[in-house]
């Protein structure tokens, strides 16, 4: 039987009600015991990390899970953790695991307490993608479906369908406790990880004025991501700021909308995306913001005279 190592972080998955609202509570072992059929597809073993919620997770957190899930003698392993910032954590991961055994992301959208609480079918299907021999790399599962760290979302703040990717659709599904694989996942990049370099995220917003990106060497940021409007634009106003900010470290040209990636030879006036990649911004692709941020923080640290072009290589890789 597959022997499977489950390591627990908190989130809503391990909740239950303290004095004001639910808490991280329950350890890997509670979370492993409360699914009794989990013993009939794998060995489990269970230890627990953190029990905090995920907005408290770190870069050097997620950087010594994959270092312990490459140690783990198993044949699988299922990291269980909130929802709330589970895309990047999955994704971060997506970057650092040198492990040749999966590497499975997975929470709750809903308390163990509450009714049709998911926890424990997302933990019992994790297992079950883990052991099966199908699933390859880092990946996140949510809700039956198993994603791309790349690419997915989560895009609702309560039901349990939030995970989506938008235009893509999930690798796999869990479909009559069968793990039925629609394509691989292919990392985008490898890297060594280092202490990552201090990278700004920035959203556009109407009549906003650019301060944040003007002010950003004195900050200490060593990069920036912008979430432009549609399709990769901005004001003139934050143009003249962002091109000026390019000639000083990396600046990446992202988007706020969901689906769809930036565009590069569409709109040609001063603040669209012709003018902006022209003047040295970097395009993000399909990859969104809050993980451009990600990417390019830990290519600086690994070497920043390189960082710009294995930034485009790697975004490249999605489409």
């Amino acid at each position: 039987m597959p022997l499977i190592q489950v390591f627990a972080l908190g989130g809503t998955i391990a909740m239950t009600p303290g004095t004001a609202g639910v808490v991280p509570s329950l350890d890997a072992k509670s979370l492993v015991d409360a699914v009794p059929s989990l013993t009939d597809i794998a060995e489990i073993q269970a230890e627990t990390l953190a029990a905090v919620g995920s907005a408290n997770l770190s870069f050097q957190q997620i950087y010594d899970v994959c270092r312990r899930a490459e140690a783990a003698d198993c044949n699988g392993v299922v990291i269980t953790q909130g929802t709330d910032t589970l895309e990047e954590t999955s994704f971060l991961a997506s970057l650092l695991y040198k492990g040749d055994k999966p590497l499975i992301f997975t929470g709750a959208m809903r308390t163990p307490n509450q009714p049709g609480a998911d926890g424990p079918s997302n933990l019992y299907n994790a297992v079950l993608a883990a052991a099966s021999g199908e699933v390859n790399g880092v990946s996140l599962l949510m809700n039956t479906e198993i994603h791309d760290p790349a690419l997915v979302a989560k895009e609702h703040t309560a039901e349990v369908s939030a995970f989506v990717s938008r235009g893509f659709g999930p690798v796999a599904r869990i479909i009559e406790g069968e793990v039925r694989t629609l394509r691989a996942i292919e990392p985008i990049a490898d890297i060594e990880f280092c202490e990552p370099e201090s990278v700004a995220l920035v959203s556009a917003a109407l009549d906003l004025e650019p301060v944040f990106i003007e002010k950003a060497p004195d900050l200490g940021f060593k990069g920036m991501v912008i979430e432009a409007f549609g399709a990769g634009h901005l004001p003139e106003a934050w143009a003249d700021a962002a091109a000026e900010l390019a000639s000083e470290m990396p600046v990446v040209l992202s988007t706020r909308i969901t689906e769809g990636p930036v565009l590069e030879n569409s709109y040609g006036y001063k603040g669209a995306e012709i003018d902006l990649l022209n003047r040295g911004l970097l395009p993000s692709g399909y990859l969104k913001g809050r993980k451009a941020r990600i990417l390019l923080s830990l290519l600086l640290a690994e070497n920043a005279g390189t960082a710009k072009a294995r930034f485009i290589e790697a975004v490249r890789k999605l489409g």
